[in-house]
């Protein structure tokens, strides 16, 4: 049982309805956080292992506080709603996770739609400006310091193929972090990254269904495994807590060893 380490915060976690931004929101609502699950859906997108119930809905079944806020990340009167939500349904903002993030297939860049590059830029990079942006504003003006999570990737860090387009949104929202954390470190609102690796999730369920290629990507990893959600929801829930209250602008790579090679 959770040791409800997160009584009393209030967190809002996009793209909460799937994967890694699924299991956060579990991960802190199971630690006593009440938590604002936004998302362009409730329900989790098609091929990942989750079951076919809205995160919110799920964490009100284990005896939890959550709501559900319709938002893309792209807009950011949605994203501004979604913040407004924590207000008025829980009183304010402790926790910001900025998770939202799409990975469309790679191709070389001379063979790179523009289209796949500017969605990609739009979701990963816009959505993740607006969000903070928005979290920001509230806890500035709120005055009791906070949390902001990104989520970034190995691929931000390392030279891993998956993509030019998403590899320099990876690499932006790490610039965003660092720079971020310095502004706000006067406000006491930690700023860091989590950078996951192979993370069985639907967005990588191509990878799962191709044991070879899952072979390979498990021998080169130092730890032999790859990763699962609650690896991820693990290093947001320390980030989140008040052990991690003088820890920031960290870009911290969550991949068993991957990025190390």
């Amino acid at each position: 049982m959770a040791d409800q380490r997160l009584r009393g915060k209030v967190a809002l976690v996009t793209g909460a309805s799937s994967g890694n931004g699924r299991a956060i929101a579990l991960r802190y609502a199971a630690e006593g956080a009440a938590v604002v699950c936004a998302d362009i859906e409730p329900l989790p997108i098609a091929g990942g292992w989750e079951e076919p119930v809205p995160t919110h809905e799920a964490i009100a079944a284990a005896g939890g506080r959550a709501v559900w806020a319709p938002c893309d990340v792209t807009d950011g009167a949605q994203v501004a709603a979604a913040v407004a939500t924590a207000v008025e349904a829980f009183g304010g903002l402790d926790a910001c996770v900025a998770n939202a993030g799409i990975s469309p297939k790679a191709h070389p860049l001379r063979d790179e739609p523009w289209e796949d590059y500017k969605r990609v830029q739009s979701v990963n990079v816009d959505g993740v400006w607006w969000t903070c942006r928005e979290a920001s504003r509230l806890m500035v003006e709120q005055d009791r310091g906070g949390s902001i999570v990104t989520l970034a990737s190995i691929a931000g860090i390392t030279g891993v193929q998956t993509g030019n387009h998403y590899n320099m949104s990876k690499g932006a929202v790490v610039q965003l972090t660092r720079t971020l954390a310095i502004e706000l470190a006067p406000h006491m609102i930690t700023v860091n990254a989590i950078c996951p690796g192979w993370v069985r999730t639907a967005m990588t369920r191509d990878m799962w269904d191709e044991p070879e290629r899952l072979a390979d990507l498990e021998r080169r990893t130092p730890m032999a495994r790859l990763g699962e959600v609650g690896d991820i929801a693990g290093a947001a829930f320390f980030l989140a807590s008040d052990d991690a209250r003088w820890l920031t602008g960290a870009i911290l790579p969550v991949d068993g060893g991957y990025s190390t090679l």
